[in-house]
């Protein structure tokens, strides 16, 4: 074999490895570009899902974990007892201003006269009213005298105006004014221990009084001095709140006499009890400041 039959030959072997090389490459390389559209296709975007999944629900534990250390958790359970409640409270508040306008009814309430046609109607003269005003406070005055209760110079704070015909504007608050004073006498009239009516006045505020309220009812401040058998107080007290008129009391004070029911009565002609029959009872002062309920309708 001469030398350029070798020098062809080791050609063509050095072409066959290169060949083969560059195939194996060609190969590898397609392989790669394979893997590589895959990876864009399909494993990047299901990669960018997972990382967004993720982040949310690292939110969703971040606010649930807050969540859970909240004192109150609401259920649709508490939130359906929740509303019960709500139901069954105004329930009670309408109830409570049906009562209050009951009670409120009769401090409304204007003298009524006798109408042949139409029974009993409301006074809607200014003059016929006054007189029936008058004609009250006269037979007021003879209940407490037949009770042998002793009524102090302008204890009872009736409204005056002597030979003038009241108007409307101040007839209204008298007309209110008097049903306070005649509940007072009512009470005072019973079996509460009271032996001297010493003054009822009208005060103009109160101490006690609730003024976020006053959408709903206005107050009358009043106050009772009197003395009586230190032994009814609680009996005074009962007549007071379960009387007609809503009266709220504020306080009570109470002054200690000497003088005691029967060893040494303050009126012996008034203080004296059938048969003669005296008890060793101290007679007290006492001073109640409360303040009447006007419900507004």
């Amino acid at each position: 074999m001469n030398k350029g039959t070798s020098f062809l030959q080791l050609k063509i072997n050095f072409l066959k490895i290169y060949t083969g090389v560059l195939g194996f490459w060609i190969c590898i390389g397609i392989v790669f570009l394979i893997i590589l559209s895959l990876l864009l296709i399909f494993i990047y975007p299901l990669s960018n899902q997972y990382t967004k999944t993720h982040k949310d629900l690292e939110d969703l534990s971040a606010a649930l974990e807050k969540y859970t250390l909240k004192k109150d958790l609401y259920n649709e359970k508490w939130i359906a007892s929740k509303k019960q409640e709500g139901d069954l409270y105004h329930e009670e508040i309408e109830k409570c201003k049906s009562f209050l306008k009951g009670k409120d009814d009769q401090l409304e309430a204007i003298f009524l006269t006798e109408n042949p046609e139409k029974g009993l109607t409301e006074i809607k003269d200014a003059a016929l009213w006054k007189n029936e005003y008058l004609r009250k406070i006269s037979t007021l005055l003879t209940r407490l005298k037949a009770s042998n209760v002793v009524l102090s110079d302008g204890a009872l704070p009736f409204s005056e105006w002597g030979l003038n015909i009241p108007a409307w504007d101040t007839i209204l608050p008298a007309q209110k004014r008097f049903w306070i004073l005649e509940a007072l006498v009512n009470i005072t009239t019973k079996d509460t221990g009271i032996m001297r009516l010493e003054k009822i006045v009208f005060r103009d505020s109160s101490s006690s009084y609730n003024t976020s309220l006053s959408h709903l009812y206005a107050a009358i401040p009043i106050t009772l001095k009197a003395k009586l058998q230190a032994n009814h107080i609680t009996v005074l007290l009962y007549e007071i709140l379960k009387s007609n008129i809503l009266f709220v009391i504020e306080g009570i004070t109470i002054l200690s006499t000497d003088k005691t029911y029967g060893a040494e009565p303050l009126e012996k002609d008034v203080f004296m009890k059938e048969n003669n029959n005296y008890l060793s009872n101290p007679i007290i002062d006492i001073t109640i400041d409360a303040y009447v309920i006007d419900y507004k309708t």
